[in-house]
């Protein structure tokens, strides 16, 4: 149920207490912040908006996505977002290849990034005989930033406020006001053209193996399914309130056997192979 002023004494009954302190939320995905959104109730760190980041640290031009104006903006974010989940996508396909090269990869190198953006944008994670990557691209669309950053600096904020004001039963009729009519509707439109964007995306790459060949969008949102486990944050419009199926990204995942070199135990199976040909060896004598 969204905020309306006439339903304060409603919403009085209904705010329950806050959560314990959460652990960083790192928001590089639409599911992501869907999930932060349906939380923005509870107590939780969270590192800085994209946006900000880009602010004084801009990406190279492979990386940029144009915002679009006028009339055709939404086309025009999707045209430069799938010229650029292009790019990305063959460079993870090479990746491949690369990663053996490297006796310790250097990420920031590979992609061309810089620290700051290689953590936000870019997951390694090297396991027993494969290594999977992760990139999230959302986090480069223009409708993303926006989105993410009103919800940090404007929407969470004054929910907050709201919340404060109804549990200490002062006056919360600017509280209620100034979310009702400004921070929810705006949210809301931040997020249906994020939506928009993806969905363009994805249907101008349809027909793109490449790009579909990385696509990690099942595993992305299957990542953050445990945050719709739990009632979300009362008084929230529901189209802010997706099902987790039906929330869109763009990330990009692969995987690929990790070099042989690099995997843990390879000597103690080597000598356990040598020594089975060994034994086979005087078997046959």
């Amino acid at each position: 149920m969204p905020f309306t002023a006439g339903r304060t004494a409603r919403l009085s009954l209904t705010l329950s207490h806050p959560s314990p302190p959460q652990a960083p939320i790192g928001i590089g995905s639409t599911p992501a912040l869907a999930a932060a959104i349906r939380r923005t109730h509870k107590r939780m760190e969270i590192p800085g908006s994209m946006r900000a980041l880009l602010r004084h640290n801009p990406v190279v031009q492979m990386y940029h996505v144009s915002s679009g104006q006028g009339q055709n903006s939404i086309e025009s974010e999707a045209h430069s977002a799938a010229h650029m989940l292009m790019a990305v996508a063959d460079r993870l396909r090479r990746l491949r290849g690369a990663y053996g090269a490297w006796r310790h990869f250097d990420t920031c190198a590979y992609f061309d990034l810089t620290e700051p953006q290689s953590d936000r944008l870019v997951q390694i994670s090297e396991r027993v005989t494969m290594v999977h990557v992760v990139f999230y691209a959302d986090a480069l669309l223009p409708s993303f930033q926006i989105a993410e950053a009103f919800w940090q600096e404007d929407f969470r904020p004054r929910y907050l406020d709201l919340r404060t004001h109804l549990r200490q039963g002062s006056e919360p009729a600017g509280p209620v006001l100034a979310f009702a009519e400004r921070s929810q509707p705006q949210m809301l439109a931040h997020w249906q053209r994020l939506q928009a964007v993806i969905r363009a995306t994805r249907a101008l790459l349809d027909n793109e193996i490449g790009f579909w060949a990385a696509n990690g969008s099942s595993d992305e949102r299957a990542r953050w399914r445990w945050a719709w486990a739990s009632e979300p944050a009362p008084g929230i419009d529901a189209g802010l309130l997706p099902p987790l199926a039906q929330t869109p990204t763009l990330t990009l995942a692969i995987d690929f056997p990790l070099p042989t070199y690099r995997q843990p135990g390879r000597r103690r199976r080597l000598m356990e192979q040598n020594e089975r040909g060994t034994r086979r060896h005087r078997s046959g004598e």
